[in-house]
């Protein structure tokens, strides 16, 4: 039993340190390739971009834009970068900046074309008049057939 546990316990320790490699890779491909390599290669070896972007905001000059441009052109899928920008309180504005970037400098490679899409939130706005299906108001007439 206590073999087992052992080898158990082996086999985690190293893929632990392997997978926290990419770490130590990503800042010296950031310093010596650029920030888009970096990303690549990190997400090749499995990194998600919530820890990209933990571990790209601790490098010293890094616009967070251009990191989250390398995500988006590396293929990383929106929500996740969205959700990474609101854990580490990266703004919207840098985030929609950084799309719109990678949507110019990388074009068909964007993997979330729809990540900037406005949602409706619904309801009444400022400006008065019928209130939308959201907000609880209906369109259609109270008597159908």
């Amino acid at each position: 039993m206590r073999k087992k546990f052992f080898g158990c316990l082996m086999v985690l320790l190293f893929a632990t340190v392997a997978f926290a490699e990419w770490k130590v890779d990503f800042k010296e491909k950031y310093t010596k390739d650029g920030i888009d390599q970096a990303v690549v290669d990190a997400m090749k070896e499995g990194a998600l971009p919530v820890e990209i972007v933990e571990t790209g905001l601790q490098l010293e000059g890094l616009n967070p834009q251009n990191l989250v441009k390398a995500l988006y052109c590396a293929g990383a899928n929106g929500q996740d970068i969205t959700g990474a920008a609101q854990k580490y309180n990266i703004s919207e504005i840098i985030v929609a900046a950084g799309y719109k970037k990678a949507i110019e400098e990388c074009g068909k490679q964007v993997a979330d074309s729809q990540a900037y899409t406005p949602v409706a939130t619904g309801g009444r706005t400022s400006f008065g008049g019928a209130p939308t299906p959201a907000a609880g108001g209906a369109f259609a007439s109270p008597n159908t057939f």
